[in-house]
């Protein structure tokens, strides 16, 4: 995806900080705070509702909403999200990476941004490769009241040039990498465990399609809440729970009329379908073509 023309490239010198200051985006009230020696900048802005493009720049960009409750839509690239963004909901952009977005409201937003290969001087171990170590968290909303604390310690010690707030600002680099480390190995677990619970899910629809299901009853199974039940299902399936249901009596169907020997009527309540004739309706729509049985 190309930048647009009114928005500077990545290869400009600027930091995103001064993209900020300079682009569309000036137009929205701004504190900026950085320090002589850190390798971190911070601002907090005043968002109006808009459509900008942030450039692809060199730096991690780390942002905390300290209020906000509207809906959201990003693109990293790979297509448009939405979610009703509020406090405390972090998003993390990787350097080279442009984003389009779409802010239906006000929000008042915490940046803090540092360069490429900061972690790695952390620790090159752990963060050999910054970008795959922080993946989970890429494209989404987190939230982690340890990563909050830190981008507020640090907000408040860029304006202190005391002895001790490079202390204090050596330590936020440590607890920052760590927390983003740890809230990444939460989220690919999370996700392990729900791919898990769907396909227990799975299992359980197999074995009770002649049975009414309903959407209460397979959440339970999964031990999701309904919303995150559906949004797991169709993200993992590409389809929703009814669907997939309709989709698999559709199948039972047809393979139980390839025994000839039962009746119509048995194969539609084995199905899972109230009638012949809703049976038939559903394998229209979702099988082959089929003579009468």
């Amino acid at each position: 995806m190309q930048p647009q023309p009114s928005m500077p490239s990545c290869r400009e010198s600027r930091s995103f900080a001064e993209f900020y200051r300079s682009s569309a985006y000036s137009r929205f009230p701004q504190e900026h705070r950085s320090h002589a020696w850190s390798g971190f900048k911070a601002f907090i802005v005043d968002q109006k509702p808009h459509d900008f493009t942030d450039i692809a720049s060199s730096e991690w960009v780390l942002g905390l909403p300290l209020r906000a409750a509207c809906p959201t839509r990003f693109d990293y690239g790979d297509g448009w999200k939405q979610r009703q963004r509020g406090r405390g909901d972090f998003l993390l952009v990787p350097p080279g990476t442009e984003v389009r977005y779409e802010i239906a409201g006000p929000t008042r937003l915490l940046v803090l941004t540092w360069a490429g290969g900061t972690l790695t001087d952390l620790d090159d171990e752990l963060f050999a490769d910054e970008e795959a170590a922080l993946r989970p968290l890429i494209g989404r909303y987190f939230k982690n009241n340890v990563v909050e604390q830190v981008c507020r310690t640090l907000w408040i010690e860029m304006a202190r040039n005391d002895a001790a707030s490079r202390l204090f600002l050596d330590s936020a680099l440590s607890q920052l990498g760590g927390s983003l480390l740890r809230c990444a190995a939460r989220q690919t677990e999370k996700t392990t465990y729900r791919r898990i619970e769907v396909r227990r899910v799975l299992a359980y629809i197999e074995g009770n399609l002649e049975r009414d299901l309903s959407l209460k009853e397979l959440s339970a199974v999964a031990g999701l809440s309904l919303f995150h039940f559906v949004r797991e299902f169709h993200a993992q399936m590409g389809d929703s729970p009814y669907r997939f249901i309709q989709k698999r009596r559709a199948e039972r169907s047809l393979r139980l009329m390839e025994r000839k020997d039962m009746p119509a009527d048995e194969i539609a309540r084995q199905s899972g379908f109230s009638s012949v004739r809703a049976m038939r309706a559903m394998m229209r729509r979702h099988g082959p073509a089929q003579g009468g049985s």
